[in-house]
């Protein structure tokens, strides 16, 4: 019983932090007017919910996200603005392939395309985990998203239909939305990142 116990309060306990947090990144996003902020805050959303899986400062909240947020400010504008570039010119290319007209050329040129974007989405979801977790040049931190996400295919397929329970909870339940929306999908990716990553050059 007294287990049982422990359990609902360690749950109570991740709730609460995660709503928590979830209030923080919507606060810093909306403090820069969303462009300047919204992937500093992503950076700082990740890296506390590193904390939270590493068991170190889990009851620490607001300075590690302060910490993470100037402290990867700079980067985590560097390449989410240059992921965002990259998934404009991949919609742009797939507009384009849809008013082609249908041969088999189009048809394996539209295959390929969508395998580059299924990997370039879930390369995305790994970028921020990956910036938190190494301490590397900035292009390396590309290269590392796409390397883990193609030699590590089982976390990619486990990642993705994640992500999509997720999101279809949300959608049952939309008020979970404002609550949980960011954070406990900011946990579940870090969780499966975090059991990808090789460990070599593991950041502090």
């Amino acid at each position: 019983m007294k287990g049982v116990s422990e359990w609902y309060i360690r749950l109570g306990n991740m709730a609460l932090n995660l709503f928590l947090l979830n209030i923080l990144w919507l606060l810093f996003t909306v403090l820069g007017l969303v462009l300047i902020t919204i992937f500093p805050a992503t950076a700082a959303l990740f890296s506390v919910t590193r904390d939270f899986i590493l068991k170190t400062g889990q009851n620490a909240i607001f300075k590690p996200f302060l910490y993470s947020f100037k402290k990867e400010f700079l980067r985590a504008n560097l390449i989410g603005y240059t992921f965002s570039f990259v998934g404009l010119i991949l919609f742009i290319n797939l507009f384009i392939l849809q008013q082609l007209d249908y041969t088999f050329f189009h048809l394996s040129l539209t295959v390929v395309t969508l395998l580059i974007c299924l990997v370039f989405l879930l390369s995305a979801l790994m970028i921020f985990p990956v910036l938190i977790h190494y301490d590397l040049k900035v292009w390396r931190y590309f290269q590392y998203a796409v390397f883990i996400t193609i030699g590590r295919p089982l976390h990619s397929i486990i990642l993705l239909f994640g992500v999509g329970a997720i999101i279809f909870l949300f959608l049952q339940i939309p008020g979970l939305i404002p609550v949980f929306g960011v954070s406990l999908m900011a946990l579940l990716i870090m969780k499966i990142a975090s059991l990808s990553f090789p460990h070599s050059k593991q950041a502090a």
